[in-house]
């Protein structure tokens, strides 16, 4: 078999979505879907969740040893992989090392509720084991919004998760969603989730724009007229409002979908200022 070959035996979809963080790491895949799946927006909702067995996460590590021989960061594949249970993660870690030796740390996808069924102990253990980093889809910091999306924690919720991912010592980066709230909450979705990034201690911010993907509650409401989505160009003027009250520090904002075109990437606080002027000129000349 061509490495090409060898690496589509291993993953069930043709396409492996990785976080831009991520692109380096051995994705070895452990689950398929989201056990919450009820985000009204979200296109994922609609593949079943299941978890692999160990039997078949070893099929999949034994290929991928070797095709990855000296990559010291593993990724978990699976839309909240870490749902499953410290014990099972922790002897995954081992299995993994069995095969890739050379590997020192973990990541994956994962939703706060998962690390708040987690206990500090356990989350320390897994820690101490290699895990690095949680990427994790904050999406948006306004409680009225967690809750019409039916995202199914609230802000208080997920501020407690970060705060035991922290004492843990266990990195994390936060996705946002620009236009979540529509043209109706624009501006309280901007205002509530910079207050709410400020209060935690991210590695990134990844922002993203709003989808309505066909087949999602979300889009058959936009449809009927029961959400009223933003142009590109309102979203980046929601984008600004958020950039301008964030106090993060030691942290890279990041926007890979601004008016479906442009990538804005800078460090803060120290490239505020510029990511600001560059969100300006795009607005001033953008055609959309």
């Amino acid at each position: 078999m061509t490495r090409e070959e060898l690496y589509a035996s291993i993953y069930t979809h043709d396409t492996i979505y990785l976080p831009p963080r991520e692109e380096q790491s051995a994705p070895l895949e452990v689950a398929l879907g989201c056990s919450w799946g009820k985000c009204r927006f979200c296109d994922f909702a609609k593949d079943p969740f299941s978890l692999h067995s160990d039997e078949k996460i070893e099929e999949n590590l034994k290929v991928l040893s070797k095709l990855q021989t000296d990559n010291p960061r593993v990724f978990f594949l699976g839309e909240n992989a870490f749902v499953i249970e410290s014990e099972r993660l922790l002897r995954l870690f081992s299995l993994v090392r069995s095969y890739m030796p050379h590997v020192k740390e973990f990541a994956m996808y994962s939703r706060i509720d998962d690390v708040l069924r987690k206990s500090p102990e356990e989350l320390k253990a897994l820690r101490d084991a290699g895990l690095s980093d949680l990427h994790l889809g904050l999406e948006s910091g306004s409680d009225p919004i967690l809750d019409v999306m039916n995202k199914g924690v609230t802000s208080a919720e997920m501020l407690r998760g970060f705060r035991m991912l922290e004492h843990a010592g266990i990195g994390y980066y936060v996705t946002v969603i620009l236009g979540l709230g529509g043209r109706t909450f624009s501006r309280l979705h901007a205002i509530e989730t910079a207050k709410f990034l400020n209060n935690i201690h991210p590695k990134d911010i990844w922002c993203l724009k709003l989808h309505l993907f066909p087949g999602t509650p979300l889009y058959r409401e936009s449809k009927r007229g029961h959400f009223d989505p933003m142009t590109p160009k309102e979203v980046l003027l929601e984008e600004r409002l958020l950039l301008q009250n964030l106090t993060v520090k030691d942290c890279m904002f990041a926007d890979t979908t601004v008016l479906n075109t442009y990538t804005l990437r800078g460090r803060l606080p120290e490239q505020k200022e510029e990511l600001l002027h560059a969100m300006e000129y795009l607005y001033q000349t953008a055609d959309t």
